[in-house]
């Protein structure tokens, strides 16, 4: 893969914003209008949420959507919310650069850490977080209010 070709860049437009709806919904995918996700992407932005758009030759083969927040226990960190490549994309090492974009992004935001939250079930998505150097601090608890 020609290293020139590789781009990744925030989302400003609704061009970018649509553009990254086939690769979003490849891990939502209870998704199924784009309107509705630039929609709902757009409300997420002016709450403080980016998403990160990784583009092979003008294509886009990679999505990370991320917030910065600042807790009294974790200080100021970045919490992914949405990292995936496309099928047709994978184990080319586009991960690997999504990942390690977002990790720089984070120290340039100021951040003492990077935290994503991933199903119990998504055990490829862990191995590559483990390799990655993640470690489990903690578990995440939830109560059903619907």
């Amino acid at each position: 893969m020609n290293e020139q070709a590789i781009e990744i860049t925030l989302a400003r437009t609704d061009d970018d914003i649509a553009a990254s709806f086939p690769i979003v919904k490849e891990l939502r995918t209870h998704l199924t209008d784009e309107a509705a996700f630039r929609d709902q992407v757009r409300r997420q932005m002016d709450d403080g949420y980016n998403l990160a758009v990784l583009r092979v030759g003008g294509d886009v083969a990679g999505c990370g959507g991320f917030r910065v927040h600042e807790t009294l226990s974790r200080g100021r960190y970045m919490y992914v919310e949405d990292l995936v490549t496309s099928t047709r994309h994978r184990s080319l090492g586009l991960g690997d650069k999504l990942f390690d974009w977002l990790a720089n992004e984070a120290r340039e935001r100021g951040c003492a850490q990077m935290e994503i939250i991933s199903g119990v079930q998504r055990g490829d998505a862990h191995r590559f977080y483990h390799r990655k150097r993640m470690t489990i601090k903690a578990f995440q608890l939830v109560l059903p209010l619907a």
